[in-house]
């Protein structure tokens, strides 16, 4: 094995354990434990357990270590986040073990049994000093042991299996190496749809985990869209063997007045703000309209509709004022010396009849109103209906009929 090959397999280790510890990291970073109750430890030496490491019981994540602080006695105190519903012993203790090849490390939780107490929002969990992380010069010895320990042959032997199966393979190593730079390129490219991806799952699974039996009920669902599509069967074969026919023929509709859709389209948008601001009269309007059409639909006498029209309007009194735009909500000061002179049967209209504030009556009234209309009828003026006019121009042609023989 030349030199290029050997260098080609060192790069493509190299970017496969960054990857992989990238990978390991921002699954971590992303992990869902926003519900469940907090858990101190205490251990003297807390090398490889920051923010992010998984807490596990018995090797099932059930948290993970929200926090590492000094806890002014020479130890260090991690701050742990337990999901909801995760029964812990109170008498567990934990143990730092190696989750992965690569010697990431995770806080794993071995109960000598299962039974309660349990433990609470803010209780602490026991690690023995022997389950903690070793001493780096531990570690250096322990290293130190185990590499006296190796046989120079047998290395020199892996060393040679190794070069004789990689041997020949440089230009597949080189592919390996450029497809891995290219999907790192993809990844950085798609990287904030990934995050968005990842983030709405996130906020969808928490909502289903807040829900009685999700699953269940998701299942239960889609069971009965799909009966209900089955039993539409017929219909959705229809819909699909005529759709595209009308949907051509809508296109080409639309291909051919295109100058006039867009001619409807801005008309619309000139249109839209005029029923938006009038938002709360469409409503009134329709609230009564229905009210409306249920009176009239006790005005059916036999058949035949009832109206009635009834002339009593007398004086009203009025003042002048300045009209402005709907949209117009500026403050004005109201004009308190504004009254309605009184009058029997003065109807009053408009916001400047309403009561005046602070019990002030007609206190520094100056300007009365103008009193325009017709003075009240004594007796309402009832128009006729068409039947009743038809009635008596019969009784009147009757009386001239008999008045005549």
């Amino acid at each position: 094995m030349n030199r290029h090959v050997a260098a080609q397999a060192v790069l493509f280790a190299i970017i496969s354990i960054v990857a992989i510890a990238f990978g390991i990291r921002y699954i971590a970073a992303d992990a869902d434990v926003a519900r469940g109750f907090r858990v101190v430890a205490h251990m003297e030496d807390a090398r490889g357990l920051g923010p992010g490491v998984r807490v596990t019981y018995r090797g099932v994540d059930v948290g993970v270590v929200q926090d590492a602080t000094l806890d002014g006695s020479g130890g260090v105190e991690l701050r742990l986040r337990i999901v909801e519903g995760t029964r812990i012993p109170a008498q567990a203790a934990a143990r730092v073990v190696t989750s992965t090849a690569l010697g990431d490390h995770r806080l794993d939780v071995r109960p000598a049994h299962h039974s309660g107490p349990y433990l609470q929002d803010g209780d602490s969990l026991v690690i023995q000093p022997e389950d903690q992380p070793a001493k780096l010069e531990y570690l250096i010895a322990d290293i130190e042991s185990s590499l006296l320990a190796l046989d120079p042959d047998s290395l020199a032997t892996i060393g040679a299996d190794n070069a004789e199966a990689l041997a020949g393979n440089g230009d597949r190593l080189g592919q390996i190496i450029e497809d891995t730079a290219l999907l790192t390129d993809m990844l950085v490219d798609t990287a904030p749809t990934l995050r968005g991806l990842v983030d709405d799952g996130l906020v969808t699974m928490r909502a289903l985990a807040e829900r009685d039996a999700p699953i269940q009920g998701a299942a239960t669902a889609g069971r009965d869209v799909t009966a209900q599509l089955a039993r539409r069967e017929d219909t959705l074969v229809y819909l699909l063997d005529r759709s595209p026919g009308a949907l051509l023929r809508a296109q080409h509709l639309l291909d051919a007045n295109r100058d006039i859709g867009a001619g409807l389209l801005a008309n619309t948008l000139v249109v839209t703000p005029v029923f938006r601001d009038r938002g709360p009269a469409w409503e009134a309007g329709l609230t009564q309209g229905g009210r409306g059409l249920r009176a009239l639909a006790g005005t059916v006498r036999d058949g035949r509709a009832d109206f009635q029209l009834v002339a009593t309007q007398g004086p009203v009194c009025v003042y002048p004022y300045e009209p402005r735009d709907i949209n117009d909500r500026t403050w004005r000061e109201p004009n308190l010396r504004l009254y309605c002179p009184p009058g029997e049967n003065l109807e009053q209209r408009g916001s400047r009849a309403a009561p005046r504030p602070n019990d002030e009556g007609l206190a520094n009234a100056s300007e009365p109103g103008t009193r325009i209309g017709p003075d009240m009828a004594e007796e309402p003026a009832i128009v006729p209906t068409g039947k009743e006019i038809a009635a008596y121009w019969a009784e009147m042609m009757e009386g001239l009929h008999s008045h005549v023989g």
